[in-house]
């Protein structure tokens, strides 16, 4: 028994062209069908041998078929094929089928043609993706366009903080410094002093916001890097927490042996929340450690406090915002300072973590270089 290799691709194409899940159709030079597939002749609720001898132009519907002798047969004859042609089978019942055909013409050495092929495709299921892709586009421009309006309100939002607000403010603190330099009593500086405190307090608060607000709504917080005397930013920092609080001691140990780049108001927003943080739930009658070490690989800032351990499930979600440890909602503030701080050691690509234990609680800012 021989294998014949012509035999053998013979078989092959028959196989493909009956089992394919496309419509196939062969006519010859003058457009009459020779042979039809088996998915092509379902798809027209026909035969292949009822289908065979028509001209491939009687497949289509009256619109198609018009279309077809009028456009398609002339471009066959031109340019020898045509792609992807959106049309429609005729109406066998069923009512139309969409489907995209491709003609290719073969022609003999005389440039006479000897015979035309057709793919033949059903678009419902394209149709559909098309329809369903214009959906998500016009979805996908409207939720821009929501976006857009928020970004609108969200400027606007963080103006009336920044203005309305916090221009007013300021001017309040300013009177009340200056009243506290005038001939009062004891009574009325004590007063002034409270009207002071609080108005700074206030003012605290409304940048903590308008960072949020930024964080949250913008994008993050934004920086302007820039090469910083880390020890002297960190120096400057403790000894205004000092001023705040007296009574408390601050002790400062630094490896510093090079310069860093930092936003150096960000960086000391960050650190004066964390000695602050450390101030008001340490131990008062120990002292806060402020550590801090650069190299070429790294530059590292650690507050260290005696005190109460943090709960496990309060470490969880510390550097969330409006998160506040303890009931103490007059010492916390909003419970923003640890969000904040960790969105400005995101913004300056480093890491701000948290350690607590039975003898002392840990904030350590990384920044790996």
């Amino acid at each position: 028994m021989t294998n014949d290799p012509l035999n053998n691709l013979s078989e092959d194409f028959d196989d493909f062209f009956e089992s394919s899940l496309c419509g196939f159709v062969i006519s010859d030079g003058n457009g009459n069908i020779t042979r039809v597939n088996k998915c092509a002749a379902n798809w027209l609720n026909s035969s292949p041998n009822q289908l065979r001898g028509k001209r491939i132009s009687d497949l289509l519907s009256v619109g198609g078929k018009i279309y077809f002798e009028t456009h398609l047969w002339p471009l066959l004859r031109i340019q020898g094929h045509f792609d992807e042609v959106s049309i429609e089978l005729t109406d066998t019942g069923n009512g139309k089928v969409p489907v995209y055909i491709n003609g290719y013409e073969r022609k003999d050495e005389n440039n006479k043609p000897l015979f035309l092929r057709f793919t033949i495709f059903q678009a419902t299921h394209r149709r559909l993706y098309e329809e369903n892709l214009q959906i998500s586009k016009k979805l996908a421009e409207k939720r821009l366009n929501i976006e857009q309006k928020q970004a609108v309100l969200r400027e606007q939002f963080i103006a009336v903080l920044g203005h309305d607000l916090r221009n007013p403010l300021g001017g309040i603190m300013s009177a009340a410094q200056l009243l506290t330099r005038s001939e009062l009593s004891e009574r009325d500086k004590k007063l002034m002093n409270i009207v002071h405190s609080s108005s700074k307090r206030m003012y605290e608060m409304i940048n903590n916001i308008m960072d949020l607000t930024r964080g949250r709504l913008g994008g993050g917080i934004s920086i302007t890097p820039v090469t910083v005397d880390l020890q002297q930013l960190l120096i400057e920092v403790s000894n205004e927490l000092k001023v705040s609080w007296p009574e408390r001691v601050i002790e400062s140990n630094f490896t510093i042996n090079n310069t860093v780049k930092c936003d150096p108001g960000r960086i000391s927003q960050l650190i004066s929340n964390l000695l602050a943080n450390a101030i008001t739930h340490g131990s008062s009658d120990t002292p806060i450690i402020l550590n801090a070490e650069t190299n070429h690989k790294f530059w590292e800032i650690s507050v260290i406090n005696r005190g109460r351990k943090i709960p496990d499930e309060a470490i969880e979600n510390l550097f969330d915002p409006f998160q506040r440890e303890g009931t103490e909602s007059n010492e916390n503030g909003l419970g923003l300072g640890l969000y904040i701080s960790s969105e400005i050691a995101k913004a300056h690509n480093g890491d701000l973590s948290v350690s607590s234990d039975e003898n002392k609680t840990c904030f350590t800012f990384t920044v790996k270089i």
